[in-house]
């Protein structure tokens, strides 16, 4: 069941990346990020940590697992926006999104929020065996 687990964070990991790397190319965001495929294997991990985070908060908190799944998502998704940012803006890999504007920080929040949502939903479908 767990290689369920990893496959549908990877690609949620890849949905955010997707949409960080394109709110660059279109000018909405100024992060600065330069991709390259050990940063990319870094960001996959990343999403695992992440999201077996969540996965464990969700099967140990009553209330979080029968009610508030998706808010915990999102709730994950600002909080590995935050800490992966502001970890990687002082290494100097990327601009802190915080300083970069408002569209900056909009579309690199959706982003992660996106992810959030995408890991809290393979866990609801998953813990109910749809998926």
């Amino acid at each position: 069941m767990y290689i369920k687990y990893s496959i549908w964070f990877a690609i949620a990991s890849i949905v955010q990346a997707g949409i960080v790397l394109a709110s660059e190319k279109l000018g909405l965001s100024t992060l600065g990020i330069v991709l390259t495929p050990t940063q990319f294997l870094i960001h996959i991990l990343a999403g695992q940590i992440f999201g077996y985070l969540l996965l464990f908060t969700i099967r140990k908190v009553k209330v979080v697992k029968e009610t508030y799944a998706w808010l915990s998502g999102g709730i994950m998704g600002v909080i590995a926006w935050f800490v992966l940012y502001s970890f990687n803006s002082s290494i100097g890999k990327v601009n802190v999104p915080w300083t970069q504007g408002l569209s900056t920080i909009l579309s690199s929040l959706t982003a992660y929020l996106i992810f959030g949502l995408i890991v809290a939903y393979t866990i609801k479908r998953i813990e109910h065996n749809k998926i």
